[in-house]
């Protein structure tokens, strides 16, 4: 047994020295693998498409494949803000245009190569189609469908949030309704000059209606141009005096307390004030929703034209008044052959017209106006006018230049017809619906009249 362990030892040692520990396992040999390579991304070539747009008075949308938008305000160069793959189809489009205006795209569409820069966009003027929208032609006060209704001397004319019109019959002294499908009824008044009476429906009666406004509850606001009163109608038809004692006179006062001269214009602010435009005294009022009147801009019983803030300006037969956005009033200064503007202080400016009783078109200080006696406002800012005594519809746009759009001046008549070929009679009252399509108060035509825009030939 010692032998056997002495042999085991002397078999394991090896060589001397060292200090061998035996057995050494086996470790097969395993190549080494690189890493796998992520492939670079291909790279993709963008292009810009963009062009030129021409003609533009307002504000225009384009879209680029229906999905890319860009807004634009004035002429001149513009692109997309998104640029499309190399290769990738193009196609530039009009989504929406200018009140007024039609814009129309060529070199629109293709595959881009390289970055696009011929898109032509030209926008025109349109054309003013004008056809009956409610009234017969005969005075009257019968209700019903398009021209089975009648008007004696229509005057104020505005929207409700519904796009229903209202309408005041100056003659008849009611408060006319006609719904979007043209169907007229009378909301209030008993039909004769026995007013001022208050009472529900029938039962009221007014005196001499003229414009009328709306708020945010369906309260009709009307001024009473020879009653000399500021009138309140609720949606139920419940008919009260809100201004004025019936003198014709400029005193300031609460409600009942104060006095008009003439209350011809009526619009009311986002905030609940009412603005008044007088006749005979020439003067433009503010009433508060806790109904105190004062007068903000010029000199009761002064006629005369004068620039400036406050008393210091000076007007002559206002008529209409319609309001911007910003608060800024517009007014027909009917003998002055104006349109005018006042700012929330009161600070007042001439829009257009030269003084001169005439119809010529062209930039603010030279078109002429004759008599204009309605104004309105459409949401990119021109404003429309109803020159009364030229029996013409005009455009004043937010740049001042003055255009014709219906009518010929000096002559009367109902014909429908585009531009030129139509005729109004001494129209007064004027609206603009959210799509640029305008109803007309055709005063001494005892129509309604809707004007509608559409491509030039």
């Amino acid at each position: 047994m010692a032998g056997a362990i002495v042999l085991l030892a002397s078999c394991g040692g090896g060589g001397g020295g060292g200090g061998a520990t035996g057995f050494v396992p086996f470790v097969p040999f395993v190549p080494s693998v690189p890493p796998a390579q992520t492939p670079e991304p291909p790279v993709v070539v963008k292009h810009t498409v963009g062009g030129t747009v021409s003609g533009l008075a307002g504000s225009v949308v384009l879209q680029n494949n229906a999905g890319d938008d860009l807004k634009l305000t004035a002429d001149g160069k513009f692109t997309f803000a998104t640029a499309i793959a190399e290769g990738s189809a193009y196609e530039v489009s009009v989504r929406t245009q200018p009140l007024w205006q039609f814009c129309t795209v060529t070199m629109g569409s293709g595959k881009v190569s390289a970055d696009v820069a011929d898109v032509a966009v030209a926008c025109s003027a349109a054309q003013a189609q004008v056809s009956v929208f409610a009234g017969s032609g005969a005075a009257g006060s019968a209700v019903g469908a398009g021209p089975a209704a009648s008007f004696s001397l229509p005057y104020g004319i505005v929207f409700d949030k519904d796009r229903n019109l209202f309408v005041s019959d100056v003659q008849t002294g009611l408060l006319r309704k006609i719904t979007p499908a043209g169907e007229t009824t009378t909301i209030a008044g008993g039909g004769s000059f026995n007013g001022p009476v208050d009472g529900n429906g029938p039962a009221a009666y007014f005196d001499g209606l003229g414009g009328i406004a709306l708020d945010v509850d369906g309260n009709i606001y009307a001024t009473e141009l020879s009653g000399n009163r500021i009138r309140k109608i609720t949606p139920s038809a419940d008919v009260t005096t809100f201004a004025g004692d019936g003198a014709r006179r400029t005193l300031d006062g609460n409600g009942t307390a104060a006095s008009f001269a003439g209350p011809a214009g009526l619009v009311r602010d986002a905030t609940g004030n009412i603005y008044v435009s007088e006749y005979y005294s020439h003067v433009i009022r503010k009433i508060t929703p806790a109904r105190d009147v004062t007068t903000i801009a010029g000199t009761p019983n002064l006629p005369g034209f004068a620039d400036g803030t406050g008393a210091a300006a000076l007007f002559s037969g206002l008529y209409s008044m319609a309001m911007d956005k910003d608060g800024n009033l517009y007014a027909a200064d009917s003998r002055n052959n104006r349109i005018r503007k006042i700012t929330p202080g009161g600070v007042v400016t001439t829009l257009a017209g030269s003084g001169t009783s005439g119809s010529a078109d062209g930039p603010g200080d030279t078109a002429s106006f004759n008599a204009p006696g309605g104004v309105a406002l459409d949401g990119d800012g021109n404003v429309y006018v109803a020159d009364t005594g030229n029996n013409l519809l005009r455009r004043i746009t937010r740049a001042g230049v003055v255009s014709t759009l219906a009518g010929q001046a000096g002559m009367t008549g109902a014909q429908n017809g585009i531009g030129s070929a139509a005729r109004f009679k001494q129209p007064y009252g004027v609206v603009v619906d959210a799509d640029g399509t305008l109803y007309i108060a055709d005063t001494f035509n005892n129509l309604i009249r809707k004007v509608t825009p559409v491509p030039a030939s």
